[in-house]
């Protein structure tokens, strides 16, 4: 219970307290004045009425007319009249006996009317005694009607006493209220400073401090920001021409050799220049860096119909523009237009041609190779290009034997999908140092019958080629949520989500409604990750994800991290559990980048995870990096607890 619920229940009770005290004291006295008002009314009728019948001189015609009178014009339970004898000599009584209140009421009082006498005498003759006692009706209804009267007076002032002690504890106890969302907000690795100082001296302490805590958490975070983002200015940027570096695009390359990447190959061009040596000679440095620059600029201009290409400086004389999607015959136009334009560039600075000049080595690639494969080939090209006599020369990867065509696939994928014969796995990701188990990745197998089954890694190459990848993904998400898997209650479960599905027209609104039904009953904790590509963009389709999920407990996790990012504001608003990148990634990293990085995800609570681990050896590197948690094959070679 809150402490202003408690403090409102407390002097809620003590006010109905003494209102419920005052208002019984109140309604005793009133009963206590009724009933001493019945003996006084029937005692003056008793005197008054006493001194008529002494003047009737015992004519007892005239004193029962009297009697009747009296009686007609009050209200009495009874008059009697009995002589000296105490021989009865008339007597008028109330015929109803009938209360008109409630008989809770009757039952809750008792009130008793006592009998005044007094002597009648006629001269100096005592003619008889007088008994006189009121109608306790009339008591009733008068006392019953001062109750109902005290009840609603007492009940106006317990309302709104209520409401006054309600406004004036809001008032007072705001000040709390805004340090219980800050501290709230300090959970959800948020920084709050509160503008608002509060008078009282307890409060304005507590306030004062949670103020300099959180201020110095968003300073650690701020500083952390600029450094990485200053780090990561001097590790992926080339700073004579601004292009990308030999490190980004090894960082980068990840995301594209993968066995569910959308694009499925394109090309990879090595260009180098020649001559520079002399170019220094003839120019100067200040001057060949100009040439640098007009030569990047070349080659921005060549791409900039390609969303994805990565232009790098490899080293000083040697480019690289990695082109995804491109097919060969585009990507020799755009080598031969680069080599003429570039030729405009040299006469611009009056070099020698056959001295100063790019030679470019295409490669075409596959998705399934790996960073060093297309390297090395890109280099091959490279090294032919020299040779040849337009300095130009394309190479294509080895053409892998399909055991089925895409209309084959196409095929199986579609009944797969119709009869949704999907079935989540999943392994472990863990904490090397503690040797416990942090969450489980899922992943899924694609169940064509009873003796073929293919993995993810076989099956969402060919999803993606024949267009089939977001179907497939529907399907997942229905499936864990519609029918969750029994075998996944009470666990951690990661789902990975990739940019191309999150960024679709009508993904958000499919999620939100499947959410709305049934993910308050989802049986086990669910992390959705979302590749850094989206997440650093922090859109507005990004905060909606967000707020989707936090709506319905689910958090979120980042993948394929690299630390692009001009600004890593985004991880403070988006705040992931976790942030997961290449075991490269972290390993390549100086000192300086990884304690920056780190003291980001530090003062947002973040985890950094190593993906793909393969080997003690990769491990170890990570350990000395001080990256702990891991996933990969690594992980079955680490004794886990829990």
């Amino acid at each position: 219970m809150t402490l202003f619920r408690q403090i409102a229940l407390i002097v809620s009770i003590l006010l109905i307290t003494i209102l419920t005290t005052v208002l019984n004291l109140n309604f005793q006295a009133a009963n206590v004045s009724v009933q001493d008002r019945l003996y006084e009314d029937a005692k003056n009728t008793a005197s008054s009425l006493s001194l008529s019948l002494g003047s009737a001189n015992g004519d007892l015609s005239m004193m029962s007319t009297m009697i009747n009178a009296n009686f007609d014009s009050g209200n009495y339970h009874y008059i009697s009249l009995v002589d000296v004898d105490d021989e009865l000599l008339y007597e008028r009584k109330s015929e109803s006996e009938q209360l008109d209140v409630p008989e809770w009421f009757s039952n809750f009082v008792n009130i008793e009317a006592p009998v005044a006498s007094a002597n009648v005498s006629a001269g100096w003759s005592q003619v008889g005694i007088l008994n006189v006692q009121s109608d306790v009706t009339y008591a009733y209804k008068a006392l019953y009607s001062i109750l109902k009267g005290l009840l609603i007076s007492f009940s106006i002032i317990a309302v709104v006493g209520l409401i006054v002690l309600n406004l004036l504890l809001v008032v007072i106890l705001k000040p709390l209220r805004e340090v219980q969302k800050q501290a709230e907000a300090v959970m959800r690795n948020k920084f709050i400073i509160q503008k608002s100082i509060p008078y009282t001296k307890e409060f304005r302490d507590v306030v004062l401090g949670m103020n300099n805590m959180v201020s110095k958490v968003k300073a650690m975070f701020d500083k952390g920001n600029r450094e990485l983002q200053h780090q990561k200015e001097l590790e992926y940027i080339d700073q004579t021409t601004k292009l990308r570096n030999r490190k980004y695009l090894i960082d980068k390359l990840p995301e594209y050799l993968k066995v569910d990447a959308v694009s499925k190959g394109g090309i990879n061009m090595m260009i180098a220049l020649s001559g520079v040596i002399e170019a220094n000679e003839a120019l100067g440095h200040r001057k060949v860096d100009e040439l640098f620059n007009d030569i990047a600029d070349i080659f921005r201009e060549q791409t900039e119909d390609f969303e994805d290409v990565i232009i790098a400086r490899m080293n000083g004389t040697e480019f690289s523009i990695f082109i995804p999607d491109c097919e060969s015959m585009h990507g020799l136009m755009i080598a031969e237009t680069i080599l003429t334009n570039s030729q405009f560039v040299m006469k611009k600075y009056e070099l020698n041609a056959s001295e100063t000049f790019l030679s470019i080595g295409l490669y075409e690639y596959k998705h399934t190779q790996n960073i060093g494969e297309l390297l090395s080939h890109s280099d091959n090209a490279l090294a032919q290009a020299k040779f040849k006599e337009w300095n130009i020369h394309l190479a294509k990867a080895e053409e892998s034997v399909e055991v089925m065509g895409k209309d084959a696939w196409r095929a199986i994928l579609l009944d797969v999908i119709k009869r949704n014969n999907f079935k989540f796995v999943s392994w472990s990701v863990v904490n090397a140092k503690t040797k416990k188990i942090i969450h489980n990745v899922l992943s899924l197998n694609m169940k064509v019958d009873e003796d073929t089954t293919y993995y993810f890694g076989q099956f969402m190459a060919p999803a993606n080629q024949v267009g089939l990848s977001d179907d497939i993904y529907k399907n997942v998400l229905d499936m864990m949520f519609k029918t969750p898997d029994s075998n996944l209650e009470n666990e951690t479960y990661s789902l990975r989500l990739p940019y191309e599905y999150l960024k679709q027209s009508g993904t958000y609104d499919r999620m939100k409604a499947l959410f709305s039904v049934y993910a308050l009953t989802l049986p086990f904790r669910l992390i959705i990750e979302i590749p850094d590509k989206l997440a650093s963009q922090n859109s507005e389709l990004v905060q909606d994800y967000k707020r989707l999920f936090e709506r319905y407990q689910i958090e979120m996790g980042i993948f394929e991290f690299i630390g692009e990012s001009k600004d890593y504001q985004y991880l403070q608003d988006l705040r992931p559990v976790y942030i997961k990148g290449e075991p490269s990634y972290f390993i390549s990293q100086n000192e300086q980048s990884l304690s920056a990085l780190r003291l980001i995800t530090d003062s947002l609570g973040i985890s950094l995870i190593a993906t793909g681990v393969m080997n003690i050896d990769t491990l170890e590197q990570l350990e000395a990096k001080d990256i702990h948690i891991v996933q990969g094959r690594v992980t079955d070679m680490i004794e886990t607890e829990g």
